[in-house]
């Protein structure tokens, strides 16, 4: 017999991967697999993670050592007084070398800055990884619900047809009234346009699938033996976990990174207006005249020392921007008080529905036993010629309804247990 029960550790809630709905269903399962390569939605988080991961490596440039060579010419016509005409052309070079030195934390909080919009961006991916995953599922559990009940409905639009064609033979006869047809061909065309609309929103519903997993390949939708036996013998835990003390929300850990980003920020901004000081060296080559018209010298120079740069005066500029930093990240501390309180109510609203999804499929259990009982005692009236064919379809369609009910319901409590998994986090 199959339970759905729950694992709670000190990081969080896990469902156990043979209760997933993928464990049931292959095509579910191979779609998952291969999200990360196919959906587009993902390419783009890892087009950001490649942008952020080349800032990182922009501000960690900024600390290194920079090596440079300049090499140029010039050509110079010279009118001397009391000399003649001269014409010389100068080749000059130079290597330099530029290491920052003293900065004031300034480079460090850049560097900083690089890595946590990195691990914002890998954050980000694997979140979006995750809430896809969750919306996959969600997906494929209704197209397997809306695939169940075309199969339903054409079995109950067949049944129609025999029962109008059933009526007609009996008013011929005596056996029925005019008025019996007339309902048995308005419930005929009831259940042939449910059919239709199904079948529009199934097409809709596999449209969206495609698109959010970029898995071209046709869906089996047919519900497996071990799923039926999962929904129909299934006996929910009595008691749902209680949340833990701590919430580890991927919403909130993204604004902790944010407020660091900040702080960063603010660093950066107080050390506008200090002295910075860099390391110089550089080795050149130049020309100078001789006393001697006409004759030049080569020299061959080595510089090294110290450079100290100092802005003086920004216009508040620097003070602006801390401020804004500051305000900034006041604005994500009150965001994470926020999403926090509003975290733990949206939880103790799953716990609730859980536990109200968990009764229901009890109910629905119970539900598919009495329509099943209805069923068989109406056939066998049917064949008595004690019921009318109507009254045995209505039978039939309450038996297919409480199928589709119990169905319904362990597909709303797989999701929403995934949601779950999502909000209080996983190991």
């Amino acid at each position: 017999m199959f339970s759905i029960f729950c694992v709670i550790t000190s990081y969080g809630f896990e469902v156990p991967a043979g209760e997933r709905p993928e464990n049931f269903f292959s095509d579910l399962k191979k779609s998952l697999q291969n999200i990360e390569g196919n959906s587009s939605v993902i390419r783009a988080k890892d087009y950001e993670l490649s942008e952020a991961k080349a800032n990182q490596l922009i501000a960690e440039s900024e600390k290194g050592l920079r090596i440079g060579i300049n090499v140029y010419g010039q050509s110079i016509h010279e009118d001397r007084p009391n000399e003649g005409f001269y014409h010389r052309y100068r080749a000059l070079n130079q290597v330099y070398l530029r290491k920052p030195v003293f900065h004031w934390g300034a480079l460090q909080a850049r560097e900083e800055i690089g890595k946590l919009n990195k691990k914002l961006a890998q954050e980000s991916l694997d979140r979006r990884i995750r809430s896809l995953r969750g919306e996959l599922r969600a997906v494929f559990l209704e197209l397997v619900v809306l695939n169940y009940r075309i199969q339903l409905a054409t079995e109950q639009v067949k049944l129609a047809r025999q029962n109008v064609s059933s009526v007609g033979e009996k008013v011929k006869v005596g056996l029925s009234t005019p008025l019996s047809l007339e309902e048995a061909k308005a419930e005929q065309l009831s259940r042939e346009i449910s059919l239709s609309a199904i079948n529009i929103k199934l097409q809709r519903k596999t449209t969206q699938f495609v698109t959010l997993s970029g898995y071209t390949v046709p869906l089996n939708l047919d519900i497996p033996e071990a799923f039926w036996d999962f929904c129909l013998q299934h006996q929910p835990s009595a008691n749902f976990p209680v949340l833990v003390s701590s919430i580890n929300s991927e919403e909130i850990e993204q604004l902790n990174i944010q407020v660091s980003i900040e702080e960063q920020k603010a660093i950066i901004s107080d050390a506008e207006l200090k002295p910075k000081i860099n390391l110089n060296g550089a080795y050149f080559q130049d020309q100078v005249d001789t006393l001697e018209a006409g004759q030049n010298l080569d020299r061959n120079n080595f510089i090294v020392g110290l450079e100290a740069n100092w802005a003086i005066w920004d216009s508040h500029k620097s003070k602006a921007q801390k401020r804004a930093a500051m305000a900034r990240k006041a604005k994500f501390q009150h965001l994470i008080e926020t999403k926090t309180r509003e975290l733990r109510e949206s939880i103790n609203s799953m716990i609730k529905e859980l536990e109200s999804l968990q009764a229901r499929i009890a109910l629905a259990q119970r539900l598919i036993s009495v329509a099943q009982n209805r069923f068989e005692k109406s056939s066998l009236e049917l064949s008595l010629n004690r019921i009318s064919p109507l009254e045995h379809f209505s039978s039939v369609v309450g038996l297919d309804m409480a199928k589709i009910s119990n169905l319904e319901t362990v597909c709303k409590y797989m999701v929403l247990l995934d949601q779950y998994e999502q909000a209080v986090g996983s190991e």
